[in-house]
């Protein structure tokens, strides 16, 4: 069995987990109050194990593709070493699909069998008619391994479930901000900055072959960097001053005064500098600066650990305040009569 499709799917999953990190950290606050760390290793698991079937179905995607015959005698593969050992790895596939059903190996079985029959099927078929002849080997000793390897997988199940995932009662109370949750808020919003930079990049593509101009560092700089951070201000702007990172953990920024000039120094400090950074690198050296970005990122993490309630540096030069967004407001005191 080849490892090039598992390493794609590799690839693929965490850059899906990259762009759906931030809605799936604001659903889990909102939904459960905080971010369950066993729920989010048990999706990634799954959204793993999910595009790694695809990818073993489907790549390579054949150009010329020429016909196989199926295989319909059951137990052939034990004839020989090759076939053995495709069994084996055939089995191993599906184990950590009956594991993450978290159901019992009867089930597991079900849900394998059914999973590796659409499988093979969709090999005999040629992608379902899409190709004029099938592309893999349809083999019904795969489909016999694959359910073995789920009900293995179920057998190990109830082990999955000793993972924390549960969360506290309550979800609408206001939870203490802690550093981690600081944290996640900031990688949440570095990870906006980073899909809102692809998604520039490309439409800048778009535009640059449209027009026909040619490119250059400075327009490449913008697009990935300077246009991205522009936006997550106009977002801050019409939130009252918190990042997008900051909603999606239930966090909110208070300023005592001129909220909009304190959102400005915050931004500037913080993901805005960061991205005029990595920008001016780009234009001048035609890259980003890794090494910069990690230290830029490491001095606000010690920041938000090392200072009064995690407010961090962007908090000191701004002077907002970050309290749980689920905090009630503070009656305005009356002005004692004389």
């Amino acid at each position: 069995m080849s490892v090039l499709p598992g390493s794609f799917a590799v690839l693929v999953a965490t850059g899906l987990a990259a762009v759906l990190f931030a809605p799936f950290v604001a659903a889990e606050h909102r939904r459960h109050g905080e971010l369950r760390v066993g729920v989010a290793l048990l999706r990634f698991a799954v959204l793993l194990y999910a595009v790694a079937l695809a990818c073993y179905v489907l790549l390579p995607f054949p150009g010329s593709p020429a016909c196989y015959e199926p295989q319909w005698q059951p137990f052939a593969a034990f004839r020989s070493t090759a076939g053995l050992e495709q069994f084996a790895c055939n089995i191993a596939l599906f184990v950590p699909l009956g594991a993450l059903l978290r159901r019992g190996p009867a089930a597991a079985a079900l849900v394998g069998g059914a999973v590796s029959a659409v499988v093979e099927l969709t090999q005999l078929t040629g992608m379902w008619f899409l190709l004029p002849c099938p592309h893999r080997v349809f083999d019904v000793d795969d489909v016999l391994a694959n359910t073995a390897g789920a009900a293995l997988g179920g057998v190990f199940g109830p082990l999955l479930r000793r993972v924390p995932t549960t969360a506290r009662d309550r979800p609408a109370e206001p939870r203490p901000v802690s550093a981690p949750r600081r944290l996640l808020g900031m990688s949440c919003d570095l990870l906006l900055l980073w899909w809102l930079g692809v998604a520039c990049a490309r439409g800048a593509e778009v535009v640059l072959w449209l027009t026909g101009a040619e490119p250059d560092t400075w327009w490449e700089a913008s697009a990935l960097w300077f246009a991205p951070a522009v936006v997550l201000l106009g977002a801050m702007l019409l939130s009252g001053g918190s990042s997008l990172g900051q909603h999606a953990v239930c966090l909110r920024a208070r300023a005592p005064t001129r909220p909009t000039a304190a959102a400005l120094l915050r931004w500037a400090s913080g993901i805005g500098g960061f991205a005029a950074a990595q920008g001016m690198c780009t234009a001048v050296l035609g890259e980003a600066d890794a090494t910069l970005g990690v230290l830029w990122c490491a001095v606000h993490a010690c920041g938000v650990m090392h200072t009064r309630d995690h407010r961090g540096i962007t908090g000191l030069v701004s002077g907002l305040e970050v309290i749980d967004a689920r905090r009630r407001q503070r009656a305005p005191t009356a002005a004692r009569s004389t």
